[in-house]
């Protein structure tokens, strides 16, 4: 399959925007997501998908937990800052802090414990359960045919 075929025909599937943010010996690290599931219910889990060249991914694995925030939809600079390469991704973003770990607020966060990690190809998976986390008010940021769109 010829790569930029693929890539077109992944870009008419609509996702929500998620960031996942996670802190290693005092540095914070935080990306762009689309690849997220709900994993179980019971115990509560996500699995994200992350490229193994991002930084994040050492962070994540030696911190073992991480937050991830489903943006609304009035925080599309928020998905472009953490979708760059820029290391200084929290410099200019109102962040919070859960024992440590840094987040921004959204529509929904949640904090993550690491439980596993399986590598996929060029991606690192991770899994793990939903320790705690808070619901905000909004509507969910969308993406689909390569922009950001809402509701």
């Amino acid at each position: 399959m010829d790569t930029k075929a693929f890539k077109d025909m992944m870009s008419k599937w609509a996702s929500g925007v998620a960031i996942v943010t996670t802190a290693d010996d005092g540095n914070l690290y935080g990306i762009t997501v689309s690849s997220f599931i709900s994993l179980t219910v019971a115990p509560p889990s996500i699995l994200i998908s992350i490229d193994k060249s991002s930084p994040i991914v050492n962070a994540i694995k030696k911190a073992r937990r991480f937050a991830l925030t489903i943006l609304r939809d009035d925080q599309t600079e928020v998905s472009k800052t953490f979708a760059s390469h820029n290391i200084n991704k929290f410099d200019n973003i109102e962040k919070s802090m859960y024992e440590g770990l840094p987040y921004i607020d959204g529509l929904v966060t949640m904090f993550v414990e690491l439980k596993d990690t399986k590598e996929a190809y060029d991606h690192v998976l991770f899994m793990g359960d939903v320790i705690d986390g808070h619901t905000g008010e909004g509507r969910p940021l969308l993406y689909w045919n390569r922009d950001y769109r809402a509701f």
